[in-house]
């Protein structure tokens, strides 16, 4: 039962249902399921949620991230380090979704979630790719940059320069990675935004001009 429990769910989230209809034939299977968290061979994400765990396969926070709230996608600058933009490694997953601001913690980390404007949430997200082959949804680096913006408080990018400002000096991203970013992306999220619109503007206007 075991090997081809793990060969099912090894590293994906799986609710209590679901590991359920894999406990067939047993009379207790919340004990089992008990049981199963004792000897470390089910991780509990939340309430009802779980990840399978054989100390061999691996797992993607991103990939738990959306389904500890959904609908959400990953973002802020947990992609802006996976994408080499800024130097600081981070170890809470940020992520954006539509419902209140939460924070999940469990034994893979902490998960923080930040409510965006309903318009807005779906302009620059992307499915993602993780090493087991599964996929997630995570914003793309110019829309992880937007959200960024859209959730600090009290900056104000009044002009193309304080935009460049800010991403030289505050954040200190790569000017060589940033080239890859699409000043189009940043210029759709600030005609959705219904917030710090014009802060975008200047950042999609900044990042235009590097390119010239």
């Amino acid at each position: 039962m075991k090997d081809s429990m793990y060969s099912m769910f090894a590293g994906v989230p799986v609710s209590t249902g679901v590991l359920r209809s894999a406990l067939p034939g047993l009379r207790a299977p919340q004990a089992r399921l008990a049981l199963l968290q004792q000897r470390g061979e089910l991780i509990p994400l939340r309430r009802n949620l779980y990840l399978c765990s054989d100390g061999r396969a691996g797992y993607s926070r991103g990939l738990i991230a959306n389904h500890l709230l959904a609908p959400s996608y990953v973002s802020y600058e947990t992609v802006l380090f996976q994408e080499g933009l800024i130097p600081e490694r981070v170890h809470v997953v940020k992520s954006s979704c539509l419902t209140r601001s939460r924070r999940f913690e469990n034994a893979t980390g902490v998960y923080d979630y930040i409510r965006v404007p309903q318009g807005y949430y779906a302009v620059g997200v992307t499915m993602h790719r993780t090493e087991q082959g599964y996929v997630y949804l995570r914003a793309t680096p110019e829309k992880a940059l937007c959200d960024l913006v859209l959730d600090s408080v009290g900056l104000r990018l009044q002009s193309r320069r304080a935009a460049g400002i800010y991403l030289d000096e505050f954040l200190r991203m790569d000017q060589d990675a940033r080239m890859r970013l699409n000043p189009e992306i940043v210029a759709e999220c600030a005609d959705a935004s219904t917030r710090k619109s014009a802060d975008l503007k200047n950042i999609a206007l900044f990042l235009s001009h590097e390119r010239l």
